[in-house]
């Protein structure tokens, strides 16, 4: 399983947008014919620590990529294979903090993941959830088992940087003072709200700040003790060669 992480989204995401930005970024198991390359779907494009991923398993996380964005078919080949290209190398990041995950035992239990689907469920009324996923042409457990990695993904953000976040009353005097210039808070969140309560929705947006700033050294450290292996001749097969529709199927990584 494979998942692409947007720290502009970390905070509270809009949970009408949540199933399809799931589909977009974490899952792996599309469904339906969208282009991709004829090298063998069973080589191994890139290796992360114990983790191999094959062809077959990338293709079917950028055909729904593609599907969830409105990618069409008649883009022009030099943005195909650019947008390709930065799909490897995204894909390449998430599984570096799959092993990582692994590796400190952190996990989603069974119950938290079945609380997070009814909640998600809760906000749709009638069947729309369902129609949701028939539309998107995805499985509900491929889209449950997608839920899961966003939700182990989250906590390891939130249990390795967020959480050791320190916000000091200089960086919210400093914020204030820039609020105007900067519009870091745009002035109709603050309508209506109270000294305590702006406080608050500051503190978020430092914390948010400073957690993606310490992103990057983190998780070039992250790549030091796992290693990226990808395979460039392969890659020059998936992003430049368009091959006929690909026959469903095949085993999700673990």
């Amino acid at each position: 399983m494979v998942v692409r992480i947007s720290f502009s989204m970390m905070g509270a995401p809009m949970r009408h947008d949540l199933i399809i930005v799931l589909i977009a970024l974490l899952l792996i198991g599309g469904y339906g014919c969208q282009p991709e390359s004829s090298v063998e779907r069973n080589t191994v494009l890139m290796t992360v620590g114990q983790r191999a991923l094959r062809v077959d398993e990338f293709e079917r996380a950028y055909r729904v990529f593609r599907s969830a964005h409105g990618a069409g078919l008649e883009e022009d080949p030099a943005v195909e294979r650019a947008t390709r290209l930065r799909f490897i190398h995204q894909v390449a990041e998430q599984l570096v903090l799959l092993e990582y995950a692994r590796d400190i035992g952190l996990e989603i239990s069974a119950d938290a993941l079945n609380t997070a689907v009814e909640d998600i469920r809760g906000d749709y009324p009638d069947d729309l959830f369902e129609q949701m996923l028939l539309e998107n042409a995805v499985n509900f457990e491929d889209w449950k088992h997608a839920l899961w990695v966003r939700l182990t993904i989250d906590r390891l953000i939130q249990q390795e940087l967020t959480a050791n976040v320190q916000i000091t009353e200089k960086d919210i005097e400093a914020y204030y003072q820039h609020l105007d210039a900067e519009q870091l808070v745009p002035p109709s969140a603050l309508e209506g709200e109270g000294a305590d309560q702006i406080d608050q929705m500051i503190i978020q947006q430092l914390r948010r700040q400073k957690t993606e700033q310490a992103y990057t050294p983190w998780m070039e450290g992250l790549k030091a003790k796992y290693p990226v292996d990808i395979d460039q001749a392969v890659v020059q097969q998936v992003i430049a060669d368009i091959g006929a529709p690909a026959e469903d199927g095949g085993e999700r990584a673990p």
